[in-house]
This record gives structure tokens, sequence and C-alpha cells, in this order.
């Protein structure tokens, strides 16, 4: 964690325009929750087709809706970018000559080291990029599952330290989210262990059992692979841009696998024991 010392001289009246690209589950809910807080936010949504756009005007969602997202880029005061981390990355480059002056961008994408080095590789003097991770959501897509609740009382991540960061902080608490400041190499380790392992291990899991075998499943089975069920669009993004942490934790996770099979195949009931004990210990610190 680190502390952020930056003077408080940006205001939230300032802004009168905030552009969402990626108007699914995420970036649905943000603009329903900016909706309700922010009175003086223009909010508008970038629809990649005709399909989408009507989608996003029967969801009514937004104030504004727009097939261009460079139109979007060059009018937003805050642009938000709400899309799977492969799309944000080539967000950041093709529309960083379009955002204007004095813009803040900030991301709802699951890693963040790749993310930041695009942005400060791309962005002008006077663009400001703030990366944030509000670590909700499900593994439902889609607008019309958009909640404007969502993030009340979530954690949200933020790993930048400039200026904007503190305005966009602000953003983030009037809609209900609790704030931790971290550096983006520590949020990938961190994500990598507690969201990202996990869901390959149930992608793997759920891949494993026959079909005809899925109709016995226990609840238990159930509620361990819910997340089974959520986008491989995005879950293949978030595997490829946080592949080095993801790779090393595997093998790890391998390595403690391997204790288990090899007490299996020694019949060594204490030694299967004592890894399940240390199991439950460790369990009954999570919250």
């Amino acid at each position: 964690m680190f502390k952020v010392n930056i003077k408080k001289d940006m205001k939230l009246k300032q802004i009168k325009k905030a552009g969402i690209i990626g108007v699914g589950l995420m970036g649905g809910s943000l603009a329903l929750a900016l909706r309700k807080s922010f009175n003086n936010f223009e909010i508008i949504g970038h629809a990649r087709s005709e399909k989408t756009f009507r989608r996003l005007k029967k969801a009514k969602v937004l104030d504004r809706i727009e097939r261009s997202d460079k139109k979007i880029a060059e009018e937003a005061d805050i642009l938000i970018l709400a899309t799977p981390v492969g799309i944000i990355i080539d967000l950041l480059k093709r529309l960083a000559p379009h955002l204007k002056k004095g813009a803040i961008v900030f991301d709802l994408g699951s890693t963040k080291e790749e993310i930041e080095k695009t942005a400060k590789s791309n962005f002008s003097k006077g663009v400001s990029f703030v990366g944030c991770h509000p670590f909700c959501g499900s593994e439902k897509a889609g607008v019309e599952k958009a909640k404007e609740g969502l993030y009340q009382g979530s954690l949200c991540f933020i790993t930048s330290t400039n200026k904007a960061s503190y305005l966009v902080e602000k953003i983030w608490k009037k809609i209900g989210s609790r704030v931790v400041r971290i550096s983006s190499c520590a949020h990938d380790d961190i994500i990598c262990l507690t969201s990202h392992l996990p869901h390959l291990i149930c992608f793997s899991l759920v891949a494993a059992i026959p079909d005809k075998y899925l109709e016995f499943s226990s609840s238990g089975f159930v509620d361990l692979t819910r997340i089974a069920s959520s986008s491989g669009d995005l879950w293949a993004d978030i595997f490829l841009s946080n592949k080095t942490k993801l790779l090393k934790h595997l093998n790890k996770y391998n390595e403690i696998s391997n204790k288990f099979k090899d007490a299996i195949i020694k019949e060594d009931k204490k030694e299967l024991k004592r890894l399940i004990k240390k199991a439950n210990k460790k369990r009954a610190k999570v919250l």
C-alpha cells in the first residue's frame, strides 16, 4: 500500500461530460451510479453497432449514446474504459490523440501494470490517466444486468498517484465504494491469487467433468464453480495480461496439489489431515 501526497485542488463541479466505452454490466452499473450521485454530469456511452445502440437505448442507463468513440473522447472531461483488458490497451493507443487537454481517463480493468505502461507511453502532457479496479461484478454480463447499487460497499483499487487520482477517488467514494491505494505491481500479484488463479482452476475443474455426470452435481460443486460461467472474451484477456504472475502462482498451486497427490498415492492419512488442517486454518482468516 502507498500513501498519496497531493494537493486537493481538483473539483468535481468542473466535470460536465463523462464518457463510457464498454457499457455492459460494469459500465452500465457505473452509469446508473453516476446518474444518481452527480446531477451535473452528462453521461455519454458508446454503441459499437446499431444492435448495441438499440440495447443501450432500451436499457436507459445513459443520457446520450454515440456511435463514434473518437467523438466521445473529444468531448469527455472524464473518459471511463470498461472493456476487456486487451481492448482497453487498444483504446488507450487509438484515442490518445483525440483527448482534450485536462481530460482524465480511468479504466475498470482487472490488471493494471500493462495498462498503466500503455497510458504513460501514449498520453500527452495535460491528459491524466488513473488506474482503477472495482473489485466486484458477476459472472453475468450485459447492460441488461446493470445495477445502480453494484459498487455500493465494494472495494475499488486505485493504482495511480497523480492529482487526478484524488478526483477519481472522490467519485468512487461518492457512489459508495471503499478505496484502497496500492501499486500496480502489488495489485496484479494480489488479484492473481485471489481472482485470476481461482477462475483458471474453476474453468479447468468444470472442463474435467464428463457431461453425463453434471446432473449429479452437489451444491458444493455448484457454489465452487459459479465463476466458471464467466466470459471467455474477458478472462482470456485477463490471463494473458497477467501471464508472468499467473504462471508463477499456477506452479505454486501445482506444487501443493502434488503434495495431496503424493499423500494419496502413499495412503498417508496423517499427511492428508495435516494438509487439510493447514488449509482449514487459512480459510478461517477469510472474511
